[in-house]
């Protein structure tokens, strides 16, 4: 994993999709995701957590959701 310019961290494992990865945890409320990069990724987006303090990636399916506390 590497952390982004926001503090919050991306799985950069090569892994195609967000499909059986565990939700990547983080303390920001707006998140980058890159679907991994390399060529399996997709363009870079960012994007907000809902008031639910979770989002998921329309193009990974990757699952973003909010530390507690």
């Amino acid at each position: 994993m590497t952390a982004d310019n926001t503090g919050s961290s991306l799985d950069t494992d090569g892994l195609a999709g967000g499909q059986g990865l565990a939700p990547t945890v983080t303390q920001q409320s707006r998140v980058a995701c890159n679907g991994g990069g390399g060529p399996l990724g997709h363009p870079q987006i960012w994007l907000n957590l809902g008031t639910d303090g979770s989002v998921t990636c329309p193009y990974c399916s990757r699952q973003f959701v909010k530390a507690e506390g």
